[in-house]
């Protein structure tokens, strides 16, 4: 059976591996980890502008290769649903998915205000207040949230069939966005558990946060909460000041 890909494109730290790990509960879905699916397409697009491609343009294997690549990726997953997690959003993006994937794709974004992701980054990778205006730029001009926020605004800029879920929806009403997600992708629909919930595991394999700065990715296991934070313990008042009211990036 063809699996049926879908794909999630959510701001940084706005609960992307909590509804993961929730809707992989599901037998029939696989919702991935950030991934290189996208990276894969890309990789394989490129061939064709290498000289000896060039020299001998042979279009129809190498596309064959690429349309076939996602499916091989996901070939080992019994799952017939995959909503697969990347800056699928982008225009180059977009153009791999029309060409290779699909004519129609669906997106669910993830959305938190700028200033609680800031807040949030600011806590795991524990920035230091006389480096702060540097790391809230660096990380709103080229780190995940811009490549992200880039990424949602060509969604919405172009009206690709999307539906939109807050951080707040998603942790406090979790089982009202599942079946809002349910009823988008018009899949049916499963019995979830908002408590005692599972880390993501995929293929037996889960987040190994060491190779970044802080913990990303580890789900509360009790039960679906809204982390709170002190806004002002974590982000200095100068920064706070630029950012509080930004609404969009691009």
């Amino acid at each position: 059976m063809v699996k049926k890909i879908y794909f999630l494109c959510g701001l940084p730290r706005c609960g992307n591996t909590l509804l993961s790990s929730i809707l992989n509960q599901n037998p029939n879905i696989t919702a991935t980890q950030k991934s290189i699916v996208t990276d894969i397409l890309d990789s394989l697009n490129q061939l064709k502008e290498k000289e000896h491609f060039r020299n001998f343009p042979d279009y129809e294997p190498l596309d064959n290769l690429i349309k076939e690549s996602i499916h091989i990726y996901y070939k080992n997953l019994k799952s017939n649903c995959i909503i697969d997690r990347s800056t699928w959003g982008t225009p180059g993006n977009i153009e791999l998915i029309k060409k290779y994937v699909t004519q129609n794709p669906k997106f669910i974004i993830l959305e938190r205000p700028y200033i609680e992701i800031l807040a949030s980054f600011s806590k795991i990778k524990k920035w230091k207040k006389e480096n702060m205006e540097q790391e809230c730029y660096l990380e709103m001009t080229q780190g995940m949230t811009a490549h992200y926020s880039y990424a949602i605004d060509n969604i919405l800029k172009n009206n690709y069939d999307h539906i939109k879920i807050t951080y707040d929806e998603l942790s406090s009403k979790p089982k009202e966005c599942i079946e809002k997600i349910y009823q988008f992708l018009k899949i049916p629909t499963y019995d979830h558990r908002f408590t005692n919930l599972d880390q993501l595991i995929i293929n037996n394999t889960q987040y190994d946060d060491s190779v970044l700065e802080g913990v990303h990715h580890n789900v509360r296991e009790d039960r679906v909460k809204r982390n709170h934070y002190d806004i002002e313990k974590y982000l200095t008042k100068s920064a706070i000041e630029k950012y509080k009211n930004v609404k969009v990036l691009f």
